[in-house]
């Protein structure tokens, strides 16, 4: 049961596994599908969960809006006034004109 294990004299096993080894990390780093493009990839992911969050809240003031304007008349004529420039019967409306400059 005692044996000696021979020495072997093919001493290439010990330049071919980390040259493979290494070959693999540098594989798994910048291969098109490696970790460098998985970080890419996640900074662009948090980038359209940031405007995707934006858009939500535009989206909520805008039914806001259309609920306002759907249920108070008072927003209505709100609106009316600034956009269209519609007055009340009886009011007065004063436009101030800037005197022209004399060169």
């Amino acid at each position: 049961m005692n044996r000696k294990l021979k020495p072997t004299k093919n001493k290439w096993y010990f330049l071919i596994w980390p040259s493979l080894l290494l070959a693999s990390l540098l594989l798994i780093i910048w291969s098109p599908n490696g970790l460098l493009h998985l970080r890419q990839l996640y900074v662009e992911h948090q980038e359209l969960l940031e405007k995707n969050h934006v858009l939500e809240r535009e989206n909520h003031h805008l039914y806001e809006e259309i609920s306002r304007l759907q249920d108070d008349p008072a927003a209505i004529e709100s609106l009316a006034r600034q956009e269209l420039g519609l007055v009340k019967e009886g009011e007065l409306i004063f436009q101030f004109v800037k005197p022209e400059s004399q060169e």
